[in-house]
């Protein structure tokens, strides 16, 4: 396995090395403060198998990319939480963020030239919070008065690894990337975190009610393990 490449991170949290398969990372090494590594060679050599097996699979889920600029930037942005499609053009001649609806579809157009990466990729962010705003909160609220079950606030976030979180005011934070999961997962979310509410922690109770609400709730769990296959690279700063 001296041949594989793989990404290493140090945690203070762990007690022990793991391996873990990310999209558009690959292999990543997690170990520990102090944790010797010349025994990585070796950690990668007992979990050979498992390594070619996970990386097939991740090569095997990953979903077909809409077309990219060849700055890896997008030409269209697609929500599947609510199937929404935008055509995304980039005018350094423009003085603001323009969005355009019609007959021909939703585009929206960023005061910036495509060439400049970094710029143009932070005039998207900014553009899919505000997306998330309008999209994911009245789905929340939706989501809480067909459950029965209320939350303080609410807001979104564009995080890098928690889909969701309540606090114990409750108030509900929602990963901005949501907006490109299946809605299914979307809504599976939205009830975990609803369902927080009532039970702070993730007890027996809690998966309970999170059942009496989700029936599907574990096939909806077990697939979130791969859903970020469905974020764009471009939104983590992951480009081809």
């Amino acid at each position: 396995m001296s041949d594989i490449s793989y990404t290493l991170k140090v945690s203070r949290r762990s007690k022990y090395a793991r391996l873990k398969m990310v999209p558009r990372e690959g292999l990543v090494v997690v170990v520990p403060e102090g944790y010797d590594r010349k025994q990585i060679p070796v950690l990668l050599k007992r979990y050979e198998e498992w390594i070619r097996r996970a990386a097939g699979r991740l090569e095997r889920q990953q979903p077909d990319e809409h077309p990219l600029l060849p700055g890896g930037l997008p030409s269209s942005v697609v929500f599947r939480s609510v199937g929404e499609e935008w055509r995304v053009e980039y005018d350094p001649a423009l003085r603001k963020r323009v969005e355009r609806n019609g007959d021909g579809g939703s585009s929206v157009l960023l005061p910036v030239e495509d060439a400049r990466r970094d710029d143009a990729r932070e005039h998207l962010l900014l553009w899919l919070r505000k997306r998330a705003s309008v999209i994911l909160l009245p789905m929340l609220e939706e989501r809480s008065r067909a459950l029965g079950l209320r939350y303080a606030s609410a807001g979104v976030r564009l995080q890098k690894s928690r889909w969701g979180s309540c606090s114990g005011r409750g108030r509900i934070t929602l990963n901005t990337k949501l907006l490109f999961l299946p809605p299914e997962l979307a809504r599976y979310i939205m009830t975990h975190e609803l369902c927080h509410t009532a039970e702070m922690n993730h007890s027996g109770s809690f998966w309970r009610l999170v059942q009496r609400h989700d029936p599907d709730f574990r096939q909806h769990d077990r697939a979130m393990r791969d859903a970020w296959k469905y974020v764009p690279g471009w939104v983590s700063g992951h480009y081809l």
